[in-house]
């Protein structure tokens, strides 16, 4: 073989590889593009330049409900919402210009139904001309929908379905910027609903919080915006009205709409609301402002009873601030250690002496003075400082006696108050033991007293946390007797010591009188129950006589001696006078 036949041959056998390598490279391509074609779970389709359909991918079918060939060589555009006609016209258009698009549009399936695509057109282009567009569709009607029910979410209240605060804060901004119309800012806060929530537990508060909703939806209707500002608290938007009564009309129709009871479980419950009002422009310019003084308006209102509709005036806004401030000052008043105890007797007739003493909290501030237990005593309940300073109040008494009795007074007993939030605490018996610890104080020497109103917020702990104390030795009394909600029926239940029959029945307290025949069965059902009794606020010899000559042998009271500090107390039992030097 010449040279030159060899080398033809060589660029035979060259070509012939190159040719093979090609073939077998254009066949790889189109296995791959074929695999992303068929595989694809997106829509995949091509068009010609009028828009028909030249080939789509098998997804078309669990996308949209057709099969392949039922849509082949028709126009695109036959299948895209009416309302989406000329965005996708005009987005084709674009493609077949050269410049790719992409965009949502509603494509219709099958059964008619309307499907959110988001669609990518790429132009297809053969020897430098456009000969059509592929296009790309991604169904995103679950991620709108995820969407939504994340928006949903964050704008209404999962329980109740009423707008939550932040689209309500929202809608109330948007209602504030017509300055002319007048707009009412509603609270609507349900008395007592903790003692549902607390006695029937939180699953069916939750029912019975859904009956209450109803209802309200029932007395609003269309006139307000009604929203679930969180726990048992609603709010209210009522705008573009002409005057404060159309506010107070509405606050009416929902108390009375409250009036039927709510039935649960073939249970009957009955609620009560306090409504506070602040109006725009005259009670604020802004949101904030607005339902500041509409919440402080809710304060006075649920402070002057059930159902008590009140409108935000200025002097709201003096006493809130002066609230404020007491707080503020209270928070730091046990470590400037201006708190201190009085200790009022408690005397037994029959022997004419002091056997106890209660411990009275007082406040002594510098710059206010001395505060009164009435004012600060429930800011302390609502804001959670009654435990830290019933905390104190209990090593303080419990040290003074443990002293008292060191000199001599060895039968002394002291009673202490407890507060509703500070019975309730997980932590309270633990706080007792430690007071008794500290100060070596017998348990028998100590009485707690509580009202009947917080045994009964939930009765079974009640009962497990009384039984606790008595089993450490301590006294528990019923403190106020006969101003609760169910007096006598409960007593037999419970385990107590003493029981203290409150001073309104003692004030008008004279033979033969109501308060008479009141305080005597109270005493002889005690005896029957085995139930020491204290009667309280004696101001007149004539009361002490009475009640004695009843059967209640222990009393206290500004006749024997009115609350002292302990330099006083402590002369008291020195003196051993009787009746006691005041």
């Amino acid at each position: 073989m010449d040279g030159g036949t060899k080398a033809l041959s060589h660029l035979i056998k060259a070509s012939t590889e190159e040719l093979e390598s090609l073939a077998a490279s254009l066949q790889q391509s189109e296995q791959r593009y074929n695999s992303l074609f068929e595989q694809n779970p997106n829509l995949v389709y091509s068009v010609d330049v009028f828009g028909k359909i030249t080939s789509v991918n098998p997804a078309l079918k669990p996308l949209l409900g057709y099969r392949p060939d039922e849509v082949m060589s028709k126009y695109s555009l036959d299948f895209v919402s009416q309302n989406d006609y000329s965005k996708t016209r005009e987005k084709f258009e674009l493609a077949l210009n050269g410049n790719a698009q992409s965009y949502d549009v509603h494509l219709i399936h099958k059964s008619g139904e309307s499907v959110l695509f988001t669609i990518t057109n790429i132009p297809i282009i053969e020897n430098g001309e456009v000969v059509g567009a592929y296009g790309i569709g991604k169904n995103i009607m679950r991620q709108l929908r995820a969407e939504e029910k994340i928006a949903h979410l964050a704008y209404y209240d999962v329980l109740t379905e009423l707008p939550n605060r932040l689209l309500f804060e929202n809608l109330l901004q948007e209602s504030l910027k017509a300055p002319d119309e007048m707009v009412a800012v509603m609270f609507v806060d349900l008395d007592r609903f903790k003692l549902i929530n607390d006695s029937l537990g939180h699953h069916q508060g939750d029912h019975i919080l859904k009956l209450v909703t109803a209802k309200l939806k029932e007395a609003v209707q269309d006139d307000a915006v009604l929203a679930r500002f969180g726990g048992d608290e609603f709010t209210l938007i009522l705008s573009g009205i002409k005057a404060e009564n159309e506010a107070l009309c509405l606050a009416k129709k929902i108390i009375d709409e409250l009036k039927e009871p709510i039935v649960f479980n073939d249970v009957e419950y009955f609620m009560t609301v306090g409504i506070g009002i602040s109006m725009f422009p005259h009670d604020g310019v802004d949101m904030d402002e607005l339902m500041r003084n509409a919440y402080i308006a809710l304060d006075r209102a649920k402070k002057q009873g059930a159902n008590h509709i009140e409108f935000y005036t200025d002097e709201m806004n003096d006493q809130a601030f002066e609230r404020l401030e007491l707080e503020s000052y209270l928070r730091r008043a046990i470590e400037k250690e201006e708190l201190t105890l009085f200790y009022q007797p408690q005397v037994n007739l029959d022997e004419q002496k002091i056997y106890a003493c209660e411990a009275l909290i007082r406040w002594n501030h510098p710059k206010l003075g001395l505060v009164s237990p009435a004012q600060f005593i429930p800011l302390a309940e609502d804001t959670g400082l009654i435990e830290e300073i019933g905390i104190w109040v209990l090593n303080e008494a419990c040290m003074q006696t443990k002293m008292w009795q060191d000199l001599g007074y060895e039968h002394l007993s002291i009673s202490v108050n407890v507060s509703g939030r500070q019975f309730q605490s997980e932590h309270f018996v633990e706080s007792v033991r430690d007071a008794l610890n500290k100060s070596q104080l017998s348990p028998h020497s100590l009485h707690l007293e509580v009202t009947e109103s917080t045994t009964l917020v939930n009765t079974d702990y009640s009962i497990s946390m009384l039984k606790q104390l008595r089993k450490m030795g301590i006294k528990v009394s019923i403190d106020d007797f006969g101003t609760g909600y169910s007096s006598l029926s409960y007593l037999k239940d419970f385990p107590l010591d003493i029981l203290k029959i409150d001073q309104s029945f003692i004030r008008n307290l004279k033979e033969n009188s109501a308060d008479a025949a009141i305080v005597k069965a109270v005493i002889t059902m005690c005896e029957g129950l085995n139930l020491s009794i204290v009667a309280e606020g004696i101001e007149t010899e004539e009361q002490g006589e009475i009640v004695k000559r009843f059967g209640c042998n222990f009393a206290q009271g500004f006749f024997y001696s009115k609350p002292l500090n302990k330099e006083h107390f402590e002369k008291l039992l020195t003196s051993r006078k009787f009746p006691l030097a005041t």
